[in-house]
């Protein structure tokens, strides 16, 4: 049936295909900036650090830290390099911020294949007490049941 249809058929004499070449300019996504600095309360050690925003108390921050305030949003930095890490880190906490979610976690890893170094913990931390401390109401370290120690709870300000 096909060589029946095709009776008759001449091919083109020239390929009209228009090669396309890739576009030079990517469009890059909108990166928000944060909000200025604030100072923040940090208490611990060993790797267990908490900190808390002016007006936050520890009964807050101990509830935060059992687990009982459920995250919203959860972003896993497993695999990434610091300088990956940290845009990431900053615009999800903006967007989380902006969608108004309350609680949100931040899977970091406990550095066990970093020579025991908790490279990405330490950089979330000094991220939330730096540069992303406008946002941040309070933070501790994640229950056992979300992460334990390689996770860190991330109560925000909501705009």
């Amino acid at each position: 049936m096909f060589i029946e249809a095709a009776a008759g058929v001449t091919p083109l004499a020239a390929r009209d295909r228009v090669r396309l070449e890739p576009p030079r300019n990517q469009v890059l996504p909108r990166r928000e900036p944060l909000p200025p600095t604030a100072a923040l309360t940090v208490e611990g050690d060993d790797g267990l650090v908490t900190g808390r925003a002016g007006g936050v108390n520890r009964a807050q921050v101990a509830l935060l830290r059992g687990g009982q305030v459920r995250p919203e949003a959860t972003l896993d930095l497993h695999g990434k390099s610091g300088a990956e890490a940290e845009p990431a880190l900053d615009q999800f906490l903006v967007e989380a911020a902006r969608q108004r979610r309350r609680c949100v976690l931040i899977v970091h890893g406990q550095g066990l294949h970093s020579g025991g170094a908790a490279i990405l913990r330490d950089l979330v931390v000094a991220a939330l007490v730096g540069r992303a401390s406008g946002l941040v109401h309070a933070f501790a370290p994640a229950a056992p049941s979300d992460g334990g120690r390689g996770a860190t709870y991330v109560m925000l300000r909501c705009p």
